[in-house]
């Protein structure tokens, strides 16, 4: 494992953009929209469910020695992702009950459907079709309504073929599951793709839709887990309602239509965008008075969601009274567009158009679910979304640039935003919930980026001709500059990320410095840290091992200074005394925030020696003391750690340390050379 300045750098610019996952959602257009499925049971007379009946049923797509669990990453797929994902959504989302087992129409051979006045269900023109898909995925035939059929001249309507199936008892919606490598999979190198096939004809819900995962993208390592997890709930929720070819579709609490309706039942249809048009009632279109660079402002027109529990949490969320809804995504293309929250607002929140780090469904996304008109939501299953949160009005209505500036002339961070380019090695620092090591991915992009989002009029060691090609480098976030979380590749091999709370980005053999991603947060280094020997003045014998070469050497305590590539999480603890950090078995108490907490620890024969800075304590711990409960500053405290006995929190695991110490040290040697 070579740490090289040159190298590493090379694989973090890679590394970011690899996490940037964009989501290009397909919508479902007029030819299936139009497959309703009548239900027995009258709008008024249905109660929430105490839970979403949410059944899946796995494709014989699945590779044939699938059965037995043979092939692994589908074992993982019907073992452990897809229960998780749907006990979630379970617990989250209650709905109106319909009774009876779900039954689907069958598809037609061509594209020509017929209705009958007051007749809930949808005749083919000629005959059905031999087999019936949603997705990928062929439709069992006990899961099929017996075929309805209208002559040529649609005066003849009845039905034909074989009879009604038993259905799908107990479910509110199927979701077939496939892994297939289909045309997409290779086009967009994307992990999974979901949408609704089918929608009940009262409600409009959809009762049925696929999600299919592309297999040279499954990953079974456990350090990927959370991020596969997420995947599939983000989809799966595309397919129970967040999707704009559904907007147009959404009822108010009492099953009105927030769309008008022509006499077929159907709202108006939009060519240009292929979706039927929403009203006013769902989506508005507004313009914002956006600053960019030159001291200029432009007109910047985006698409709100207004529906009321989205207004009332995006309120709620900002700390801003007047914002007139939540913004949804205007970059990315389609799929990604209008089909995610804007990313620049809700960075890593689970709804956004791309995978970027740590996400997490929060209150908006369930709102959005409950102003469907189909479900309700259980808020406390919602999860904490830091960005962006109480920033007010300022942040969330206007451009990056005006945020940016306006932190600077009060002599504030500009956090949740950044402003330092991305360049080797590495500058690393804090996210900004404290739970990972991340970088700033401020970036020069080989061309001018667009007009409306050169927000730099000076960058340090930036050539003014070169400003207006700089920007974050996740482009549907506008471009705006922020630290993100990483991952370390071997040989092109992904190994772990930054995440703090992994266990898993901790093995053993690729360990670095102090047990450094055990911890529960991070922080922020004061300046550089240094690590130096009492009995190690030659590291000759290192010189044969693997791909060490020409390492110096020293006739006495040789000291290095680590790189701040480097930098560690550390584990953190909460106490009646408040925030504490520990280093190895020493703890070093947090008294207020942006205290320095100066550090000098021994593993084995080296001493390390550097400063941190103490993070808020209201950060991490649900109770802090008061200042006059206080102890005195710069108080720590060595205590012996029983790993059997203590948290696993605050284990730290000093043979991980000893085991690792060669290769360690020249690394870290190769490092200071570059």
């Amino acid at each position: 494992m070579a740490f090289l300045n040159g190298g590493f750098g090379a694989v973090a610019s890679s590394l970011l953009s690899g996490l940037f996952r964009l989501c290009r959602y397909r919508t479902r257009f007029t030819v299936d929209i139009d497959t309703f499925v009548p239900v027995s049971s009258s709008i008024f007379t249905r109660s929430f469910a105490a839970v979403l009946g949410l059944i899946c049923t796995f494709s014989r797509l699945l590779p044939e020695r699938y059965d037995g669990c043979v092939v692994l990453p589908f074992c993982f797929l019907q073992d452990k992702l897809f229960p998780q994902a749907i006990d979630y959504l379970q617990k989250v989302f209650q709905v109106r009950r319909k009774s009876g087992p779900i039954l689907l129409s069958r598809q037609c051979v061509t594209n020509q459907y017929l209705r009958k006045k007051d007749d809930p269900h949808r005749y083919c023109q000629g005959s059905c079709a031999d087999i019936t898909k949603c997705g990928p995925v062929i439709v069992p035939e006990h899961h099929l309504q017996q075929c309805k059929v209208c002559s040529e001249t649609g005066r003849s309507c009845g039905s034909a073929g074989a009879p009604d199936g038993k259905g799908v008892e107990g479910a509110d919606f199927v979701l077939y599951v496939s892994g297939v490598t289909t045309e997409r999979c290779g086009q967009e190198n994307i992990v999974a793709y979901a949408a609704y096939c089918q929608l009940e004809s009262e409600l409009d819900r959809p009762i049925a839709g696929y999600a299919n995962l592309c297999p040279n993208m499954i990953s079974t390592q456990p350090q990927e887990f959370e991020s596969m997890l997420s995947t599939v709930k983000h989809e799966i929720i595309h397919a129970l309602g967040f999707s704009a070819g559904l907007f147009a579709f959404y009822h108010d609490y009492n099953g009105k239509p927030l769309t008008p309706r022509f006499a077929s039942g159907l709202p108006a249809f939009n060519e240009s965008l292929g979706l039927y048009q929403w009203s006013d009632a769902v989506i508005r279109r507004v313009t914002r008075l956006w600053d960019i660079r030159g001291g200029v402002m432009v007109r910047h027109e985006v698409h709100l969601l207004v529906t009321p529990r989205v207004v009332e949490e995006a309120r709620r969320h900002f700390g801003c009274p007047i914002l007139e809804g939540m913004e949804l995504e205007n970059q990315g293309g389609m799929g990604t567009e209008l089909n995610h929250w804007e990313k620049r607002l809700l960075e890593n929140e689970a709804m956004t158009g791309s995978h970027t780090q740590n996400r997490v469904f929060s209150r908006i996304t369930l709102a959005i679910m409950e102003d469907t008109g189909w479900y309700r939501a259980n808020y406390s299953m919602a999860e904490r979304l830091d960005w962006g949160k109480g920033l007010g009005c300022d942040f969330v209505m206007k451009s990056c640039k005006f945020w940016i500036e306006r932190q600077h002339q009060s002599r504030k961070v500009v956090t949740p935003y950044c402003d330092t380019v991305r360049a080797t090695p590495l500058q690393l620092t804090c996210r900004q919930d404290q739970l990972a090591v991340a970088v700033c991915n401020l970036q020069k992009y080989p061309q001018d980026i667009p007009l409306d989002y050169q927000y730099f009029d000076h960058i340090p060691d930036v050539s003014v001709r070169d400003i207006a090609s700089y920007g974050g480098a996740v482009e549907i976030a506008d471009y705006c500059p922020f630290s993100q979380e990483f991952s370390w590749h071997l040989s092109g091999e992904y190994q772990r990320n930054s995440y703090c709370r992994v266990q898993e980005n901790q093995p053993g053999n690729i360990h670095f410095l102090l047990a450094l991603f055990l911890p529960l947060g991070a922080s922020d280094p004061a300046g550089p840290w240094t690590m130096y020997s009492e009995t190690v003045h030659s590291l000759e014998g290192l010189q044969s091992s693997g791909n060490i070469h020409n390492i110096p050497r020293f006739s006495r305590n040789p000291s290095w200074r680590i790189p701040s590539w480097m930098i560690p999480c550390w584990s953190m603890s909460c106490s009646t005394q408040g925030l504490t950090v520990w280093v190895q078995d020493t703890e070093f108490q947090c008294v207020h925030t942006g205290q320095l907490l100066r550090v000098s620890v021994r593993v084995n024969d080296w001493v390390y020696n550097g400063v941190l800075v103490c993070p808020a304590c209201s950060d991490f711990c649900s109770a802090c003391p008061l200042p006059q409960q206080l102890p005195p500053l710069n108080s720590t405290r060595r205590v012996p750690i029983d790993p059997c006995s203590s948290s696993s929190s605050l284990v730290v695991t000093l043979w991980l340390l000893l085991l690792n110490l060669i290769p360690l040290l020249a690394g870290f040697i190769l490092c200071v050379r570059n």
